[in-house]
């Protein structure tokens, strides 16, 4: 196999085994294609804009436990609904970042460079919930998006496992083949299981707290009443202090374990700097022409028991104020295929969503895209559904902006990945942002006619167990 973008007469590979038996057999066989390549006489630099992968195919290997051992400040995660895809990667071969203009434009840079690279080439990243909110300090560095393609990746897609890197095949002077040398050589290969260790939690609060959370949502009710807005989503921010430092990937191994059932991610820029979460809304997911999205609204949490859990389940189900809610989100969900697709299914209605700790009324639908519809056009129509922002968008996005008191950031943003022919968002609910011995929990309720303040407090606090089980809290 020859790197991508690469002529035949410029680099040779040996053949390589069918597939390594060890992550270090991998490590060592890349590490040493890099160098090959870094000493060629023949090296010269591409015409086109694309990445160059490297890859190993090896027997097994975990990426996430893998992810915890390396000393590495920026590191990625993401791990779909289903388990059977896993990505993890450390350092930057490249990054795309904007910190005022919106999204759009940074998503045609990356089908650029992606058009001009292998299939396998990854965009990892996301972006804010609201581009036109004021940003908090904690939210400075992360900017309105950032995707970024990892130096060294482990993924597992389906039972196809693979140790890879990737570079810009640039001249000596701005070459990463260095610091990629530098990574694959300092590469930890070793198995380890990480044991559940509940974070210390020293202290918490909420913003908003009890009272102003229902003055809140009284205010949004108000605006539902006279007309202004169908439903408004509302959330709130548990601000956790920690005893000490901890890494971002170790606390969602151990928050995941919690959540199976859901889209795990973790975008980490420095050390104890991460945003990680455990959402189980997909967004949309694009395969070729072919595309899917989910609509999950309406809430209740899982019963002690079978009896229990099937009375919730049917509570739910019949629930004539949560089936409006679901409808808002179904709705425009259709809407958006619709307006995008040539054909469009409805593959489940008002389908139950159980998870560890709560469930869900869920409505599956798909779509065959018409021509030239890439995800620039995708992405901003599909986001923010009224799942995390309200019916009619625009109006519940200026009510968050005056009644909530705190940034957003990336929560409830879509969050995700994207390579030549493929993309996959997940909506980035259930998350938090870890900043130092500061972990902030974000978790909102949707506002509708006939919502109650107490209950919505109440509907929060069973989505957060999950993040309170981590912190060793009922």
């Amino acid at each position: 196999m020859l790197p991508a973008n690469q002529p035949s007469t410029d680099y040779n590979l040996k053949v390589k085994p069918e597939k390594f038996q060890s992550l270090e057999d991998a490590r060592c066989f890349l590490l040493k294609q890099v160098k090959e390549w870094d000493n060629s006489q023949n090296k010269t630099t591409p015409k086109n804009s694309g990445v160059v992968r490297l890859e190993a195919s090896l027997e097994s290997a975990h990426p996430l436990e893998w992810l915890t051992l390396q000393d590495c400040s920026q590191k990625i995660y993401w791990e779909n609904r289903s388990q059977k895809e896993q990505f993890a990667g450390i350092g930057s071969a490249l990054e795309i970042a904007d910190g005022k203009d919106g999204y759009e434009n940074i998503l045609q840079v990356i089908s650029k460079i992606l058009q001009d690279s292998p299939e396998t080439v990854r965009f990892y990243g996301g972006m804010r919930f609201d581009s036109k909110a004021s940003i908090s300090p904690e939210w400075e560095t992360w900017g309105t998006a950032r995707f970024t393609i990892p130096l060294v990746e482990l993924s597992i897609i389906e039972e196809n496992v693979t140790l890879a890197c990737n570079f810009l095949p640039g001249d000596k002077k701005n070459s990463k083949l260095q610091p990629l040398q530098n990574l694959l050589e300092s590469l930890r290969t070793e198995d380890v299981i990480i044991p559940d260790n509940p974070l210390i939690g020293l202290e918490r609060h909420d913003l908003p707290e009890y009272r102003h959370w229902c003055r809140l949502v009284e205010q949004g009710l108000e605006n539902i009443s006279s007309g202004k807005i169908n439903k408004v989503v509302l959330a709130r921010a548990a601000v956790f202090s920690l005893a000490r430092d901890y890494d971002p990937t170790e606390l969602l191994l151990q928050l995941g374990r919690h959540a199976p059932q859901a889209f795990h991610f973790c975008f980490q820029l420095a050390p104890n700097k991460a945003f990680l979460g455990i959402t189980p809304e997909l967004l949309y997911r694009r395969s070729g022409t072919q595309i899917g999205s989910e609509a999950i609204a309406g809430t209740r949490p899982r019963g002690q028991t079978l009896e229990d859990d099937q009375r919730l389940a049917d509570e739910l189900r019949n629930s004539e104020k949560e089936q409006r809610e679901h409808l808002m989100v179904l709705d425009r969900m259709e809407r958006v295929l619709k307006q995008f697709c040539r054909q469009t299914k409805r593959l489940s209605y008002l389908e139950r969503l159980p998870l560890r700790h709560v469930q869900h009324l869920l409505s599956r639908m798909q779509g065959i895209l018409r021509p030239n519809v890439n995800d620039s056009d995708l992405l901003p129509s599909f986001h923010p559904t009224p799942a995390v922002s309200g019916t009619p968008d625009p109006e519940a996005r200026e009510i968050i902006r005056e009644l909530e008191p705190f940034d957003r950031g990336w929560y409830a943003g879509p969050v995700g990945w994207i390579n030549r022919n493929q993309a996959e968002f997940a909506v980035a609910i259930r998350s938090g942002l870890l900043c130092g011995r500061t972990l902030r929990v974000y978790t909102g309720a949707g506002i509708v006619a006939g919502s109650v303040p107490e209950e919505e407090w109440r509907e929060i606090e069973v989505k957060l167990q999950s993040w309170k089980s981590l912190l060793g809290r009922s």
